[in-house]
């Protein structure tokens, strides 16, 4: 039983590592995860976002993006098989803000955004970073460009 117990710990312990192995470190990671993700052809990117459920939203050319968070949170914006609260997770430490939570204006605005790109969200229900997190990731990519 010992050993049963020890070896479960240890799985943990690993899974734990390795989810964190990739995580971006800080906002300029982030802000190169964005822009890789908008420098994809629109049929990617779609691909990419309708299967998210936990998005930050930031401003991309005046208009309103969604990047999934489990994507954007991983180096060189590579989609990483592990949880999206890990992820999650570390947006909130990078900007100081807790979240994400649900948002029927959000959610019609995604919805409108997979519209855009050709097509429309896998899931019913999704998460997002609000107002205060959206103004930080604008204010930030908008710092990185000058």
């Amino acid at each position: 039983m010992k050993r049963k117990i020890m070896d479960l710990a240890n799985q943990k312990a690993h899974a734990k590592v390795n989810g964190e192995k990739n995580l971006v470190t800080g906002r300029k990671g982030l802000a190169r995860n964005i822009r890789a993700l908008e420098e994809l052809p629109k049929k990617d990117r779609l691909d990419i976002v309708k299967r998210g459920v936990v998005f930050v939203v930031y401003h991309w050319d005046g208009e309103l993006h969604f990047g999934p968070a489990r994507w954007l949170g991983y180096g060189k914006g590579r989609k990483s098989n592990d949880r999206a609260i890990i992820a999650a997770n570390r947006i909130n430490n990078i900007f100081g803000v807790e979240g994400p939570e649900k948002s029927d204006k959000l959610e019609k605005a995604l919805t409108a955004y997979c519209k855009a790109l050709g097509g429309k969200p896998v899931r019913e229900q999704h998460k997002f970073w609000k107002k205060d997190c959206i103004k930080k990731i604008d204010a930030m990519l908008e710092q990185l460009d000058n």
